[in-house]
């Protein structure tokens, strides 16, 4: 039968049963438009008892004509068993699923029965048949939360390993019973257009494959695809490949008898064929420079001809990982992009872009702030790529010009240079009419216009400048105030595990600054520092030098100023150091002219802990330093110092002026120290306080450029609120190879450095001993004088510092004495510190 004769029966079928039921229900009112479920019930039914009655008027009337035109029309109905049941009473249609009523020989009355029961198996067969088609096109809005017919059908389709699987669901288990099968056909989709792909392809209700009650499904193969088996009558190919990365719209029409149903269709992408070790994930680097972001990347799904959009979020400061909604979304057509010519995945965005070649909407990001960008591509309506993110930080170079024509730096406090007489005058006189004399001096009538302030320009005394022309590198305002210390200067992000920054260098004007503008000198530079998530940041500064109430350097707990305030501090004591909650630190301070001022501060990242951070209870020192000399017995949690040396091969002096005139004061102290060579608990212990409890010590040396100091709590039986008074010294100890020495004679002779007269300050030296295998080293000592506590000697049963130690001695020592090892190497170390030298000491080895 021909679709076309199929639709204008159906077209009759619903205008004729519409006009049945408007001339029933003439003397009635009219039904409301929205129903519960009883009314809705009370409604529908007559309308099917209507259809039932107009398609045998529609069929009498049809098959009564003679004329040619109605033939074909004629033809459908005598073929169509549907209808010739009911205009016949003499023959039925049963669906697959229906059995039909069994008529036998036999009285005149059983025969009349038998054909009123066929006529109403027909009748209902039809009623199912004219529901299930016409579902989806009941004008009754319904308002009961659960209506009397199922939902409407759904439909999806999935390509995998060369079959196309679809799986559709029918209205209702009614629906079921007069379904004869269905029609499947496949479109191109391009551009909103749907190009057929091939001929429609119909599979009858028996090669259904039945899931759930109301949910079918059926399996095409590719063509010439091993899963298609020959000879079997439902096996189902497609007659034309589907192509990779192209969009496809596949349509599924059920059909009900001689009636068809709603068509249901649905988008499939056939996906990229990739081997195992291919990314579909997106490699994306980004940029951004003040106002513009840039992205480059490289487009690894296989389908970058398919590319139709980016999708692109932005979140400000990193929150996504907190569940933040982004800040920006925006969606960019391909129109957009910019490829290398060769390059068919690689692309390249800059935005803003000209509105007349990519007129998108684009806030532009702020500067000196953190963003992270998540992005997308999208290759249908329904089909996107994975997401790929990426971090960045909208630096912004320096835009100071000290070479401004407004040389205001020159000229004393409330003056203004004047180029064209070369003299300072006094800026009462800017915006005024009378000069005083002071002809040709344009700058003192610039700006003078009073409404550019009332539009929110920037009133600088007398004069009002456009607020673009704030903090834009060069001198508007005769007092020089558009560009002052709270301007952007500069902005860069630290992203090493540990460094160092420092106040710029700008260079000086040409010409000689005056006292009262050297405070206008500095410019605002910040720092962000984000280390991996993991850790926190610790943050010191080894130089500290700013106006006292003028410039203050400020340190955020966190990606912005906008985050907690951690310090805030200004002069020229140089603060304790700080450390993150977070693996991000913001930090704002002046850069000057001059070297006199400005910050120097180094940072490092630490693993993270659940401790609270007391200001004060720990810290990081880089170099040299001091451990501050008052510890609040608040701390109850202990304070762990980090502190490093600044070379790796370098070594540090860990110094005390404890007092010797409390011993009690002493013992609690030391009870309270734990020194540890490198950076975590598990490195080696350089000295325990509980274990040594009644030895003190006055210094301490590392083995590595690292210790971790640990100070608990003091254990008082006096006044618990009283604070302990003491200092610890940070010295580096700079490597001395030159003091480096090798023997592996089984006999000789080692010395300190100067022997007989006194060895010198802060050396580190080292001699590595090592004799015949099977040996061992026998040392005896005929001179040892030392600084007591100070200086010590150390002697380790093997060739490195880590090896068993065998003797740690400072002072002076009663002589000879011997000191036997167990290997055939030892490695013997003494060090000094920055005072007070003594003979050192005289040993002669052998091997026994």
């Amino acid at each position: 039968m021909k679709l076309w004769y199929r639709i204008i029966a159906l077209y009759f079928l619903i205008a004729l049963a519409r006009s049945e039921e408007e001339e029933d229900n003439a003397d009635d009112a009219k039904p409301a438009a929205i129903c519960n479920v009883v009314e809705c019930s009370k409604l529908f039914n007559p309308r099917l008892e209507a259809m039932e009655m107009a398609v045998k008027k529609i069929a009498l009337a049809i098959l009564s004509q003679t004329s040619d035109v109605f033939a074909p029309i004629k033809e459908i109905l005598e073929e169509d068993s549907t209808f010739t049941s009911i205009l016949s009473l003499n023959s039925t249609i049963y669906s697959s699923s229906t059995k039909a009523p069994s008529v036998s020989n036999g009285t005149h009355k059983e025969v009349l029965d038998g054909q009123k029961q066929e006529k109403n198996f027909a009748v209902a067969n039809l009623k199912r048949a004219v529901k299930c088609s016409l579902a989806h096109l009941v004008d009754i809005n319904l308002t009961d939360p659960e209506p009397y017919y199922e939902p409407l059908p759904q439909i999806t389709a999935l390509f995998t390993k060369n079959i196309l699987k679809i799986e559709w669901s029918v209205p209702s288990a009614e629906c079921v019973k007069v379904s004869s099968g269905v029609r499947i056909k496949i479109y191109e989709s391009a551009d909103g257009y749907k190009v057929p792909l091939e001929a429609p392809i119909f599979v009858p209700q028996k090669c259904i494959k039945k899931i759930a009650k109301t949910l079918h499904s059926i399996n095409l193969a590719s063509p010439f695809s091993s899963s298609t088996s020959r000879g079997n009558a439902c096996a189902f190919s497609l007659t034309k490949n589907l192509t990779q990365c192209r969009s496809y719209i596949v349509e599924v029409v059920i059909n009900y008898q001689s009636l068809a149903g709603k068509a249901m269709q649905t988008e499939l992408v056939i996906p990229p064929k990739l081997n195992e070790k291919a990314h579909l994930k997106p490699l994306i680097s980004a940029s951004a420079r003040s106002s513009s972001l840039t992205l480059n990347w490289e487009d690894n799904s296989g389908c970058s001809p398919q590319l139709t959009s980016l999708n692109l979020e932005i979140f400000q400061d990193g929150m996504v990982d907190k569940g933040e909604k982004a800040n920006a979304t925006v969606v960019i057509p391909r129109s957009c992009f910019k490829q290398p010519i060769g390059e068919g995945n690689l692309f390249s965005l800059t935005l803003p872009t000209s509105e007349l070649t990519c007129p998108i909407v684009w806030k532009p990001l702020d500067v000196c702030r953190k963003y992270k960008i998540n992005m997308s591509s999208q290759y249908s309506s329904t089909w996107n790529g994975p997401s790929s993110s990426s971090e960045i930080f909208t630096e912004q170079e320096g835009n100071f010009a000290p070479d401004s024509p407004n040389v205001f730096l020159r000229c004393p406090i409330h003056q203004f240079y004047c180029q064209y007489q070369q003299l300072c005058m006094d800026t009462s006189n800017v915006c005024y009419d009378d000069n005083n004399g002071y002809d040709g001096c344009e700058s003192e009538n610039r700006y003078c216009e009073q409404d550019v302030c009332y539009k929110g320009g920037f009133r600088c005394g007398q004069q009002c400048i456009p607020k673009e022309l704030v903090c834009n590198g060069n001198f508007d305002c005769v007092d020089g105030s558009d560009e002052g210390p709270d301007c952007e200067n500069t902005c860069f992000q630290l992203t090493n595990p540990s460094g160092n920054f420092s106040s710029q260098k700008f260079h000086m004007p040409p010409y000689e600054i005056h006292r009262d503008k050297i405070v206008n000198t500095a410019q605002n530079t910040k720092v962000l520092i984000s280390v991996q998530s993991t850790h926190h940041i610790w943050l010191t500064f080894n130089k500290f030098n700013t106006f006292q109430n003028q410039h203050i350097v400020k340190v955020y707990d966190g990606p912005y100023s906008t985050s907690p305030l951690l310090l805030s501090h200004n002069g020229s004591t140089k603060p304790y150091s700080v450390r993150s909650s977070s693996s991000d630190l913001f930090v704002e301070f002046p850069s000057y002219w001059s070297t006199t001022y400005g910050i120097e501060a180094f940072y490092t990242s630490v693993r993270s802990t659940d401790d609270q951070f007391l200001p004060g209870c720990g810290g990081y020192i880089y170099g040299d330093g001091i451990i501050p000399k008052s510890l609040a017995t608040t701390f109850n949690t202990g304070c762990f110092w980090y502190i490093e040396a600044t070379q790796s091969d370098d070594t540090l002096l860990l110094k005390t002026n404890i007092s010797d005139s409390d011993a009690y004061r002493k013992l609690n102290f030391y009870r309270t120290l734990m020194v540890y060579d490198g950076w975590n608990t598990d490195g080696l212990v350089l000295y325990d306080g509980k274990e040594d409890e009644f030895k003190k010590k006055v210094a301490i040396y590392s083995i590595t450029h690292k210790v971790m100091v640990h100070i608990k709590i003091p254990i008082w039986t006096t006044t618990p609120n009283e604070n302990l008074d003491f200092s610890w010294w940070i010295t580096t100890q700079k490597s001395t190879p030159h003091c480096n020495n090798h023997f592996e004679e089984n006999t000789g002779t080692i010395k300190s450095p100067n022997y007989p007269t006194f060895y010198p300050n802060s050396v580190d030296c080292r001699w590595n001993i090592k004799v015949e295998p099977g040996s061992k080293v026998r040392l005896l000592f005929a001179l040892f004088e030392t600084q007591a506590d100070a200086d010590y000697l150390y002697v380790y049963d093997g060739p490195t510092l880590r090896s068993t130690l065998l003797l740690t001695k400072s002072g002076l020592l009663p002589t000879p004495f011997i000191v036997n090892s167990s290997t055939n190497q030892v490695l013997v170390r003494f060090v000094s510190d920055e005072d007070t030298s003594s003979p050192g000491f005289l040993a002669v080895y052998s091997s026994v």
